[in-house]
């Protein structure tokens, strides 16, 4: 159909900014939360953000900030 994948309803939109910053739209919920790792569920898959150091920033009912010395952002499911 010609549409990004990007804007696929309930898709989520990862955006990772050098090795400091994760920004995720489109997420459920924060499934666990350690400083080396963040797991993350979204409706189509699991995030999860790995590195040192991390923390959420900031968090809304739509998006989250996450923070720290990024290593890896994987996807599951």
């Amino acid at each position: 159909m010609g549409i990004p994948q990007d804007v696929i309803p309930g898709e989520p939109v990862i955006t990772v900014t050098g090795r400091r910053n994760v920004y995720i739209e489109n997420y459920n919920r924060i499934i666990s939360f350690i400083d080396n790792e963040i797991k993350i569920q979204a409706k189509t898959c699991r995030i999860i953000v790995r590195g040192k150091r991390l923390e959420i920033e900031y968090y809304t009912g739509d998006d989250i900030l996450i923070t720290g010395v990024i290593g890896a952002v994987l996807t599951e499911g």
